[in-house]
């Protein structure tokens, strides 16, 4: 009991949950990788775990900073709070986890995907190094990034072009136009997930004074024309890409995605105008973990629609990356 307390801790304390949009990112790099002779299994598990570590320190950065800012402005710890539906750095501001221990555990998580970046800097090349200070630089940048109405394109690059032009690259030494284009199409599923997530925070980020791709829109029905212009450059990529002969023509398995996308689209205009809408997961809209948990909370019209984007995001890489396996 003790072990799986505190992996459940853990898991909300870096928002595990959304770990999704990482492996999803890895699945083209290990579609398109695998043909290479230089392909190593080894070496694509080993990129999984720095890519999460990544992920989960950046999270937990983000939490961190945001605690940080609040403690700045006199605010005291046990008194601070978020807007937001879900429970943000619940388990920082109620001291389950101390500063120091933050602290370490952001420096265990950072210092494992610098160990195995000067590994592949070693094994592939210095261009490695390259990729790894975009990466970081993007990922200090985040917390901030909210200003300025870039940071769901700042995550949109990291999970997109980012990770799978330099996961592939440190895999085969080599550079892929074909992947690069698909990188593209994961670079927009994945600002679904983002803007989706940020059209339903659209009150809470007016009161925090975040500036998000939601807000510039100017209104959520504008916000809603973004999304259902999003979804639709992910798929165009995709078609684009076949039409032109670049990519497998199983890449459109990613069609397949349409019912999660349409039910999203769906889901977002009812939230727009209020509508009373019951919340019923169905197994062809993907995984909806802890569900019964969920409502309890009564936080079920947030997370259907969040596990839909996610879902969306993650069955999309899936999808594409199963397509160009002949």
């Amino acid at each position: 009991m003790f072990y799986k307390k505190n992996i459940k801790n853990f898991i909300e304390l870096t928002r595990a949950y959304s770990l999704g949009v990482t492996l999803a990112s890895c699945l083209p790099i290990l579609a398109f990788a695998h043909y290479s002779e230089d392909f190593s299994l080894f070496n694509f598990l080993i990129l999984v775990v720095a890519l999460c570590c990544v992920h989960l320190g950046a999270n937990l950065f983000d939490d961190y900073i945001d605690v940080k800012q609040k403690l700045k402005s006199n605010q005291k710890l046990n008194e601070i709070k978020f807007n937001s539906f879900t429970p943000k750095a619940r388990l920082i501001l109620n001291e389950t986890y101390s500063f120091s221990q933050i602290n370490l555990i952001l420096s265990i998580l950072f210092a494992i995907p610098i160990a195995i970046g000067l590994y592949f800097t070693i094994v592939s090349g210095w261009q490695i190094l390259l990729f790894m200070l975009i990466g970081g630089i993007l990922t200090l940048l985040y917390p901030y990034s909210s200003k300025y109405y870039c940071a769901e394109i700042i995550i949109g690059l990291i999970y997109g072009p980012l990770i799978i032009t330099g996961g592939y690259f440190a895999l085969v030494q080599d550079f892929n136009p074909n992947l690069f284009l698909l990188s593209w199409a994961i670079f927009f599923s994945t600002l679904v997930l983002l803007h989706t997530h940020s059209l339903m925070d659209w009150e809470f980020d007016e009161i925090d004074g975040k500036k998000t791709l939601c807000l510039f829109s100017g209104n959520k029905t504008n916000a809603m024309k973004v999304l259902k212009g999003i979804i639709f450059a992910a798929y165009f990529i995709i078609l684009f890409g076949v039409l032109t002969l670049n990519l497998n023509p199983h890449t459109l398995y990613v069609f397949l995605t349409l019912p999660i996308a349409t039910k999203l689209q769906e889901s977002m205009n009812d939230y727009i105008n209020i509508k009373d809408v019951k919340f019923t997961p169905r197994w062809y809209y993907g995984f909806f973990e802890n569900w019964k948990e969920i409502e309890e909370r009564n936080i079920s019209f947030f997370m259907y629609r969040f596990y839909l984007a996610r879902n969306f995001s993650f069955f999309f890489a899936l999808f594409a990356a199963i397509g160009t396996v002949d």
